[in-house]
């Protein structure tokens, strides 16, 4: 019996008054939904009128006249996937091409994220394709100071869309975008008008897609600039000489209470498999909860193929072996996005037990 491909699944996160609803109010008609379920903590928040709902009963599911399916957020995550699904096998209807989640203004993505990875019924029914995040142009930069919530939900995002940009002033809205790449410089940015977006930008994040491998456009470690420079000297910092650097933007003018770190590790010789266990290791065990996402290609002393690695805090999904074609080269590259952790700190901690294994 051959084994469904696994549901993408895409998070829609954003904080209060971020416009997620209204966003969510314009994909719902859109064709492009189509037979995807839409998983929503109420639908008084969504404003379902009688004229979009072609079937609505008691059961988990209502449909949509553009085919898109909705439901509402049950107890925990598992629970509400699996009634969803029993109840669209009940009625004949095929399991759904794609999930979003939208996820309340307050929460840390990284929850979620961490079920997904760590629900063994999740795990082998979804996968993880993006994090989309809406930022308010109007209030953004004020959201951004006040709530580390914000950061968060910022700084994991695959995209970022700036909403509400016909209400702000086009200064505000550049230094709110310009404010966000510092945040997240992985993060394709979209500005929004009226909630007018196509639903197919929620798409494609994912390290699978399309019938193949996608490892540049989901580690995005291309956008991180290297240089040699010293740190005053120009926009970017290349750490410890030889073949290992670790490298992040730098803005003298950031904002202080961005606590959020993104930068890009790269490891030029293959690494120890023990080397590697015992770096991650001692990365999760310290300051976990400051790791909020890790993304990596990894190229290994006892094997061909590389790996693909991505955590999230404390929890790893399991590594996934990529084709050798899918990659340019043999250098490694983790992508890190942390709160209050500086790449000098994972340099050092990579040398250590590098060193440790070549002195064994």
């Amino acid at each position: 019996m051959t084994t469904p491909p696994l549901i993408p699944v895409n998070v829609l996160t954003g904080f209060l008054g971020s416009g997620k609803t209204t966003l969510l109010n314009r994909w719902v008609r859109q064709i492009s939904m189509d037979n995807t379920l839409v998983v929503i903590n109420e639908f008084g928040d969504i404003g379902l009128d009688h004229q979009l709902i072609t079937q609505s009963d008691e059961q988990a599911v209502i449909e949509m006249s553009s085919g898109c399916l909705c439901c509402t957020l049950r107890g925990d995550l598992s629970r509400t996937l699996r009634e969803a699904l029993e109840d669209l096998e009940v009625r004949g209807k095929p399991a759904p091409a794609r999930v979003v989640i939208e996820t309340t203004g307050l929460a840390l993505p990284t929850s979620l994220l961490q079920l997904l990875m760590t629900d063994a019924w999740l795990a082998h029914r979804f996968k993880l394709d993006s994090v989309v995040c809406c930022v308010d142009a109007v209030n953004g930069e004020a959201t951004l100071d006040a709530h580390e919530e914000s950061r968060q939900q910022v700084g994991v995002a695959d995209k970022l869309l700036i909403t509400k940009t016909d209400l702000a002033e086009q200064a505000r809205v550049s230094g709110l975008a310009n404010r966000l790449a510092r945040l997240n410089p992985t993060a394709e940015q979209w500005q929004v008008i009226d909630g007018k977006l196509s639903a197919s930008l929620l798409v494609g994040a994912g390290l699978y897609a399309d019938g193949g491998y996608q490892v540049d456009q989901w580690l995005k470690a291309g956008r991180y600039t290297v240089s040699a420079a010293a740190p005053h000297a120009g926009t970017a910092i290349s750490l410890s000489p030889g073949p290992v650097t670790a490298h992040h933007l730098v803005d003298h003018h950031a904002h202080q209470s961005d606590s959020i770190r993104a930068f890009c590790f790269t490891v030029e010789e293959r690494i120890a498999p023990d080397t590697l266990e015992n770096w991650l290791d001692m990365l999760m065990s310290l300051m976990g909860d400051k790791m909020l996402r890790i993304k990596a290609v990894v190229h290994l002393s006892d094997r061909d193929a590389p790996l693909a690695i991505h955590g999230v805090q404390q929890i790893f999904h399991p590594p996934a072996e990529l084709p050798l074609e899918c990659v340019s080269d043999r250098v490694s590259r983790f992508v890190f996005i942390t709160q209050h952790i500086a790449p000098e700190t994972v340099a050092e901690m990579y040398h250590f037990f590098s060193a440790s294994k070549e002195s064994a």
